[in-house]
């Protein structure tokens, strides 16, 4: 009944339904453990019961036909190989489900165990009482006789063991109807107890509630203090000060993968804000989207996805929000396609024109890029770009003061590559030295730098503070880097079908994050930010890149002595070492979802499991060793009380009412030998005569060494 006050408020406040499935299932695993039956009737009766459930819920067809068995297969192992990625958002509701039913399972047995075994229930009785009082606090559900089930369920439990570990400590033997003496006064005491409680006046309360200020948080007006509120923008002249959040909708989107969704770029930054370099471009049609806008190289690995993005009615703005590598869009009203070249801001609309009804649901068609590795660390070469291009995402405004430049190259001094250099920046504004906050923000006055400010002097700010600066990092290395404005991927609210999801975008989810110019490859986002990871994927190369005519040349019809000139080694090793250090599954990654954290965990539960095997080999050892040589006055009770012990652990307990005598008899019995007995009477000498403890240990130490290392045979 404790455990049924977990599942009855998930019907109402979560996504989980049909929780009467779950209660049947924690029915049907206490009756089974009340009924003692072994566990080759256990695990095949559960097992059906989930396989059962699972079919109704998520499969078609007849249950007994299995042939629905090869669909749940394949999504076993889809949901599996998402499991080393930690990307728990895009399992399917089946497996979830699944994993559900194994919780219920584990908990059924550890009540069992925490009942029938240790005979207390308090620490889960605190996590329930807990758990509700939260849920009563913070959301719509009323706890208030949930309250007064758990208390009653709770203390009446903690009696009943009490009385039972009680019984079993003094060794009471007592007759069934004997204990109602003790179960119907405590049921009376507890029942009187909570009716005087719920009658009984009580006292107003002390500290304010803490709801109505969370929830009045983002709702304030936006005019009148420093502060802001959070969601996109079209002004960015001037960055900083702290914003309230808003959690209201601006868009949902049913896509496949999770990423970014953009707005725009910008490209001025002015040492307070961004502006864009041409002010007066206006909105150009675009009669072919894939050929007019780029942001990567033909050669890069792409996934080919499609997504259905539906903008709330309330929202002010007409542009599109797309993600990266927009192939397509389509909207209802079959509408044309704008673009401001130099903000890469698409609208469908012209100037001044438009309306909500028009453009409210649309689909997009984009390639997800997956970025070479090896390309991006390759040396740079800008010959192919233009002075323009050069100009204007390396801009910096005069007034940067010298020392972020200077930090800029104490931070990359040890990297080769502007790929290495990038990730070295990103590393860096995501070390603890920096702090995300979004309250406590400064603005910088008039003399000062906005990302001067932010890295020597407040090193606290959000996802323009960190965005901000390491493109000023950057571009004060000569590298191309440009500011990107949208929304992260949003709330995962439910699974359409078993790979589509929808998703939540609220104005909280407003980001800006960096993208890094790199010659073959393209546009590249970064993530600087703290507590926010780059949701874009890296492979080690091209994937079946053409090569050059002159390049197949070279490589088919090489000189002969220049191939013996130059020796490759040198280039593999470095190349062997670059993939080493830039792979995400180095062996010293712990990072959750990485492929070192499971391998050290496996590591971990081996060894465990070897030094629990060798354990009687080993403890024998350690006491050998703890008291070999010892000869003071509570040595010998000390090493008794650990040969016992020893034996408890092979196996050969003393029982409860046994004897010091009977149960060394029992031992030479059972290893067919005196030695035990012998060892016993010296130690009970000791044990009523004090005097002679010494004395008796020196004579009975190399007896007990035996003892000790037959154990370990």
């Amino acid at each position: 009944m404790l455990l049924w006050e977990w599942l009855r408020p998930l019907n109402d406040y979560t996504d989980t339904a049909n929780t009467f499935i779950f209660i049947l299932f924690i029915g049907l695993s206490f009756l089974l453990t009340f009924l003692k039956t072994k566990w080759y009737v256990n695990f095949p009766v559960k097992i059906f019961l989930i396989l059962f459930i699972l079919h109704g819920l998520f499969f078609e067809g007849v249950f007994f036909q299995f042939l629905w068995i090869k669909e749940l297969g394949s999504e076993l192992v889809y949901n599996l190989q998402l499991i080393p990625q930690a990307d728990w958002v895009n399992m399917t509701p089946s497996f979830r489900t699944l994993l559900f039913f194994i919780l219920l399972w584990l908990l059924v047995y550890l009540i069992h165990y925490w009942i029938l075994v240790h005979r207390r229930i308090f620490f889960f009785f605190g996590l329930t009482l807990l758990y509700i009082t939260i849920l009563d606090t913070f959301t719509g559900y009323d706890a208030t006789f949930a309250i007064v089930r758990t208390v009653l369920i709770g203390f009446f439990m903690l009696g009943l063991l009490y009385f039972d570990r009680l019984k079993k400590v003094e060794n009471l033997k007592l007759k069934k109807t004997a204990s109602l003496r003790w179960v119907l006064p405590l049921l009376a005491f507890i029942m009187v107890s909570m009716v005087l409680a719920v009658l009984a006046p009580k006292a107003s309360p002390q500290w304010p509630d803490p709801v109505p200020y969370i929830t009045a948080v983002g709702r304030e007006e936006e005019e009148g203090g420093t502060k802001k509120k959070i969601g996109y923008s079209q002004n960015d002249e001037k960055l900083g000060g702290g914003f309230v959040e808003d959690d209201s909708e601006v868009f949902t989107h049913v896509s496949t993968d999770r990423h970014y969704w953009r707005v725009e770029t910008k490209d001025v930054y002015t040492g307070k804000g961004w502006e864009v370099s041409n002010p007066e471009s206006e909105l150009e049609e675009i009669t072919d989207l894939q050929q007019e806008l780029t942001w990567i190289d033909d050669r890069v690995v792409t996934k080919e996805l499609e997504a259905t993005v539906t903008i709330q009615e309330d929202y002010k703005y007409f542009h599109v929000i797309y993600p990266l590598g927009l192939t397509a869009l389509e909207t209802e009203m079959e509408l044309p396609l704008y673009v401001n070249r130099t903000t890469e801001q698409l609208s469908p609309f012209a100037e001044g024109e438009g309306s909500r009804e028009e453009f409210s649901v649309y689909e997009v068609d984009y390639k997800l890029p997956v970025y070479p590795l090896n390309e991006m660390k390759k040396e740079q070469v800008t010959d192919s770009l233009s002075e323009e291009f050069l100009d204007r995402y390396t801009q910096l405004p005069d007034t940067l003061p010298e020392r972020v430049k200077q930090l800029a190259e104490k931070i990359t001094v040890d990297d080769t590559n502007q790929y290495d250099k990038a990730k070295s920046i990103e590393e860096y504004l995501g070390s603890i030295i920096f702090t995300y906050d979004k309250e406590d923000v400064a603005i910088p006055g008039e003399n000062e730098d906005y990302v001067d400010q932010f890295l020597f002097d407040t090193q606290k700010g959000y996802c323009d503070n960190f965005s901000t600066s390491m493109i000023v990092l950057l571009r004060s290395l000569d590298i191309p880097a440009r500011w990107v404005k949208g929304y992260t991927g949003g709330e995962y609210i439910r699974a359409i079908t078993n790979f589509e999801k929808e998703y939540r975008v609220t104005n909280n989810n407003a980001h800006s994050w960096v993208e890094v110019y790199f010659e073959g490859v393209g546009w590249v986002p970064f993530e600087p930010t703290q507590g926010f990871v780059n949701p874009y994927d890296v492979t080690d190369d091209y994937e079946n890149a053409p090569k050059d005519e002159e390049e197949k040349e070279e490589t088919t019809t090489p000189d002969k002595e220049e191939e013996e000139e130059t020796p490759p080694k040198p280039d593999e090793e470095e190349k062997e070492q670059e993939e080493e250090a830039a792979s995400p599954f180095a062996f010293f990654d712990l990072r959750i979802g990485s492929v070192g954290l499971y391998m050290s965990l496996v590591v971990l539960i081996l060894l465990g499991v070897c030094l629990y095997l060798t354990r009687l080999r080993w403890i024998s050892r350690f006491l050998l060793y703890k008291y070999r040589g010892r000869e003071d006055e509570v040595v010998f009770f000390q090493a008794y009380q650990s040969l016992l012990k020893q034996y408890e652990r092979m196996g050969v307990k003393r029982k409860p009412n046994q004897t010091l005598r009977e149960y060394a008899r029992y031992i030479d019995h059972y290893f067919q030998m005196v030695h035990m007995s012998t060892l016993t009477e010296r130690y009970e000498k000791a044990l009523y005569r004090r005097d002679s403890a010494k004395d008796e240990w020196k004579q009975s130490v190399e007896l007990w060494e035996n003892l000790i290392k037959r154990t370990s045979s």
